[in-house]
């Protein structure tokens, strides 16, 4: 599906809606088209494949009726941007445009979009780009307004992840099992999990893995421990932070083939707060690529680059400083309502 293609244009932008969803939570904001933040709301997740397609729903209803009602004046929305965890199919973005219909009724214009295109949106304020989200999962979104978008990776736990939290978690997690039948000498990685779990015996890890269910959050966290040994010099860990951010760079690789005019990649998630895993992961795109983008880590700014969209596909949209002024603004807005206790 080319999410970028699919977003229409937005005959007015008077009062903007723009929603991030994942599997852990959701956040709305809506906005002004001069940028001006007039509420914001944190809500339940909206990922259908792990909360059910009723409660992504109802958490995507929630949490724009939430910023709608955090705002000092009663609002009619007229443009909403909702950008989501699995949303792979326009199946899936149904799921969720029901939920918006029930609290943005009327003529306003609804968009529903996977996650990525609001980072990849963010990375070069809507200019040709790659984004590369790695954080619990991974994926990668190439794309450009004349080419449309596409996605590379994307493909959850079982069949994806490469380069993730969780693919260098459960990389920690198979080293103790490894070790214990004399497959690996990793053993400071092996002793750092087995002191996270608080076990002694191997067989004690199976049920802390797939009872009652696979844990992926749980499973990524012992990425920590491979960075951190890695940092430290510890080989083994070294060799599995580089088998990870080899795969991740393969798949970058793919999405700078088939797109041109491709100079940025932007990198999103928290992995990239650990300087060994930047390092090792230039390296890697540079043999992978056979040339050098222009790296940025944009932060947390998925949002923004979904308000930038919606101005740049409504009335007059164009890239200029009366988009990017009224950007920063709504950037200025978030950050203030993210560090509120509300």
């Amino acid at each position: 599906m080319d999410w970028l293609r699919s977003i229409p244009a937005f005959p007015d932008v008077s009062t903007v809606v723009v929603v991030d969803g994942g599997g852990t939570g959701s956040r709305a904001a809506v906005a002004t088209s001069e940028g001006e933040l007039l509420g914001y709301a944190r809500g339940g997740p909206t990922n259908s494949r792990s909360a059910g397609d009723a409660d992504a729903a109802e958490h995507t209803r929630a949490v724009i009726a939430a910023a709608l009602a955090d705002a000092a004046r009663p609002l009619s929305p007229t443009a909403v941007l909702v950008s989501s965890a699995s949303v792979d199919t326009q199946a899936h973005a149904d799921v969720l445009e029901a939920g918006v219909r029930k609290v943005v009724p009327g003529p306003a214009t609804i968009s529903i979009v996977a996650d990525t295109i609001g980072c990849w949106a963010a990375t070069a304020k809507l200019e040709p780009a790659v984004a590369v989200i790695s954080g619990t999962g991974s994926a990668v979104l190439a794309g450009a307004l004349d080419q449309g978008s596409r996605r590379y990776g994307g493909w959850d736990y079982v069949l994806g992840d490469e380069g993730s939290g969780f693919a260098l978690g459960r990389s920690a997690l198979r080293e103790v099992l490894l070790v214990s039948e004399g497959r690996s000498d990793g053993s400071f990685l092996a002793d750092a999990v087995r002191d996270r779990l608080g076990i002694d015996e191997t067989d004690e890890l199976f049920d802390l893995v797939y009872k009652p269910e696979v844990d992926k959050a749980f499973i990524a966290g012992f990425a920590t421990d491979v960075l951190r040994l890695a940092t430290q010099g510890d080989p083994r860990s070294e060799a599995l932070v580089e088998e990870q951010v080899r795969a991740l760079a393969d798949t970058v690789s793919a999405a700078f083939r088939d797109f041109t005019g491709l100079h940025t990649l932007g990198c999103f998630g928290g992995i990239w707060n650990v300087e060994t895993y930047r390092t090792r992961f230039g390296r890697a795109v540079k043999a992978a690529t056979g040339r050098q983008p222009m790296v940025v880590y944009p932060g947390d700014v998925a949002m923004a680059g979904s308000f930038r969209l919606v101005l740049r596909r409504g009335p007059g949209g164009a890239p200029g400083p009366r988009e990017d002024a009224a950007v920063e603004r709504f950037e200025a807005g978030l950050l203030a309502a993210k560090g509120s206790p509300a």
